[in-house]
């Protein structure tokens, strides 16, 4: 709650300060037109942020674990970079906003436009508007308990409404500079807390696996479910049990943000010494990379594709073929080919027939040893001979049979004056396929095929006799223990690839980038503060700087200057 009131205030305040200062201007320039249209253009601003900040949070709840907590790392990320901006910007610009603002009111006025305020306060709400918006989210997703979360987002804005408006209204004066300073390290810690937040969300989404080590033991502390539990990981981050990259991460903001807050307005920064640091560090960056990209295990062989089934039970005869003997197929097996979110593709063999799975469907998982797997189904009809699986299957049958193998009575349907002596049947061949595929790789863990086979009478004469499911027999596999510890450790070899060989060293280039560009502008901006301008002659002419003669004073006039004047008073 403290971590949105802060959220919600700090933004709040800015919008309504910068909204305040032209609607007082407007007033005093007797501009009730452009105040009415001010007005509107903060309201569709207000209107977009809300439906930003509902429309992320829909996001967020609607998309599955691991890709939740990915969106919840990019939202984290954002959050943070934009309260950063914000922090700077407004530690430069606060001692000037009013005559910034006033200033652009007067060029706009001197348009006789209108629109231009709306610009300015739908640009100011707008811009506000969606760093709270993205911050906030970004905050409930850290502190885990929405509706305190809410209460301090509205307390903290509806403060910095009165607040604003008391300033409008000219009864509430406050030092904006000491004001935005407090509640800059106040963010500075929120801030900091969800970076810890994006480094533990990204290491959930399977982006981040360095400097997972526990640091400290902060249970004591940090107990889930109190009130404390809530300020502290909704403030500051903390989890119960911190690793050492959430700790860096924590330090190195707190560090680098909270010198620049603190840093005196009028004293000089040490551009050079800060350059020098800036170098050394992306230097460190740079052969982190290389090292940490050189020393990567490299990707694991996948497993196979296609995952064979053995017989799992005799099979089941009835009707027609009760005295029958059913020839299971010997070679049944499953191939996974891709899988598209609810949906998969894959091939079903059967003794050598292969029979495409184009739609199967999912939306269910299932548990082998601990790993959740996707499961897909589909009906299909191979296209496997009956003397194949029934070699003393009966091609035609009489009444008689029929009523035998009905029981003794007669199917629905069956005509016997128009049936004949006997009929010619047509068996088909039904399988229900239901496969799980491994989260990791995609590749087939545990499948299940189960055959049908039925029987249909066709006589030349009148309707044909659907005579049932006449027998049944199946195949499965289950992953054992070693096949799921080699899933396992296949995985764990994946991320290692990818985080050591792809994700770091990418992460540790481009910090290497942005801290070299720092440098190298902290140098030409040092360069520039310390070359003096060169002197400008009578003639408008630049000389190149010299030395100045020692002990003269510019202030002084020349002697030889002096000499003229005194003769001249000699001689009157």
């Amino acid at each position: 709650m403290l971590a949105t009131l802060i959220i919600g205030l700090r933004e709040g305040l800015e919008a309504a300060l910068i909204v305040g200062i032209i609607a007082a201007f407007l007033r005093r320039q007797q501009r009730a037109d452009a105040l009415r249209w001010m007005w509107a253009g903060v309201v569709v601003a207000v209107a977009i942020c809300v439906a930003v900040a509902i429309g992320l949070e829909v996001l967020s709840r609607d998309l599955p674990q691991r890709e939740q907590e990915a969106l919840e790392t990019v939202i984290g990320v954002i959050a943070v970079a934009m309260v950063t901006y914000m922090i700077v910007w407004m530690r430069r610009h606060s001692r000037d906003l009013k005559g910034d603002l006033e200033a652009a009111a007067t060029d706009a006025m001197a348009s006789g436009s209108a629109i231009a305020f709306v610009l300015m306060a739908f640009l100011a709400v707008l811009r506000e508007g969606l760093e709270t918006a993205v911050f906030l989210v970004a905050a409930f997703n850290a502190s885990g308990n929405a509706l305190p979360s809410t209460l301090g987002a509205i307390l903290g804005i509806a403060i910095a409404v009165a607040l604003g408006y008391g300033i409008y209204r000219g009864g509430v004066h406050i030092n904006l500079a000491r004001f935005f300073t407090i509640t800059g390290l106040l963010l500075v810690l929120v801030a900091a807390g969800l970076v810890m937040t994006a480094l533990h969300t990204a290491h959930e989404a399977g982006w981040l696996d360095i400097g997972q080590q526990q640091v400290v033991d902060l249970t004591w502390l940090v107990r889930p479910g109190s009130v404390q539990s809530s300020l502290l990981t909704g403030v500051l981050g903390l989890q119960p049990k911190p690793v050492l990259i959430e700790l860096i991460g924590w330090i190195v903001y707190v560090a680098v943000v909270g010198t620049v807050v603190l840093w005196p307005a009028g004293r000089p920064f040490p551009r050079r010494l800060a350059a020098l640091t800036s170098g050394a560090f992306a230097a460190a960056a740079a052969v982190a990379a290389l090292v940490v990209f050189l020393t990567a295990p490299a990707p694991p062989q996948p497993p196979s594709s296609t995952l064979r089934a053995a017989t799992t039970s005799a099979p089941a005869t009835s009707g027609i073929l009760a005295h029958s003997t059913v020839r299971p197929p010997a070679d049944v097996a499953v191939t996974v080919e891709g899988t598209a979110g609810d949906t998969a593709s894959g091939v079903l063999h059967t003794d050598g027939v292969t029979t495409p799975l184009t739609r199967l469907a999912g939306g269910r998982s299932a548990t082998y040893g601990g790993v959740a797997a996707a499961t897909f189904d589909q009906v299909v009809t191979p296209d496997v001979p009956i003397t194949a699986l029934v070699p003393d299957a009966p091609t035609r049958v009489s009444v008689a049979q029929i009523v035998d193998a009905n029981g003794g009575r007669l199917p629905v349907g069956l005509d016997t004056r128009r049936f004949g002596e006997s009929a010619p049947v047509v068996y088909v061949v039904s399988a229900a396929v239901t496969v799980s595929v491994d989260p990791h790789f995609g590749r087939p863990l545990a499948t299940e095929v189960r055959y049908a086979i039925t029987a249909t009478a066709t006589p030349e004469h009148g309707s044909a006799v659907v005579l049932g499911k006449v027998a049944t027999f199946g195949a499965a596999h289950r992953p054992d223990a070693a096949a799921l510890a080699a899933v396992g450790a296949a995985d764990e070899q994946q991320h290692g690839h990818d985080s050591r060989g792809v994700t770091i060293p990418i992460a540790l280039t481009v910090i290497a980038a942005v801290l070299a560009a720092i440098a190298g502008v902290l140098v030409l901006s040092s360069r520039r503060r310390t070359t003096p301008p060169a002197p400008v002659s009578h003639d408008g002419d630049r000389k190149a700087p010299g030395p100045e003669p020692v002990g003269a004073d510019p202030d002084e006039v020349p002697a030889a200057a002096l000499a003229p004047l005194e003769e001249k008073e000699r001689t009157r």
